[in-house]
């Protein structure tokens, strides 16, 4: 009866560490796979720009430069790398507490 239980035990952590083994080799073989596609502007880039940047970078708007097309980016690539990465851009978020919120709504207007 005890010797039983060890081979249960022997078999039940055997297949833990099969499956283990497994999940990381999956895990591996897809961050490898990420990791081998190219990056692309429309792809990888694009998504974000559209997310945090485009509400003011596109023509017409209050920033110096559009940001909606890899023409008007590249030029600006090295520039936009520093600014995310010292965390310059995007800037802070607007304070609703300042400026004309208190207008909001108001019927006087």
């Amino acid at each position: 009866m005890v010797m039983m239980r060890s081979i249960k035990r022997w078999q039940c952590a055997a297949a833990g560490v099969l499956t283990l083994g497994s999940l990381l080799a999956i895990s591996a073989s897809a961050v490898a796979a990420d990791a081998a596609r190219p990056v692309t502007f429309s792809k990888d880039v694009a998504p974000i720009f559209q997310a945090k940047c485009q509400e003011c970078h596109q023509p017409g708007s209050i920033a110096p430069m559009s940001l909606i097309t890899f023409q008007e980016a590249r030029p600006w690539a090295r520039s936009i790398k520093e600014r995310v990465a010292t965390r310059q851009m995007p800037p802070w978020h607007i304070d609703r507490s300042v400026g004309v919120q208190k207008f909001k709504n108001d019927m006087s207007l």
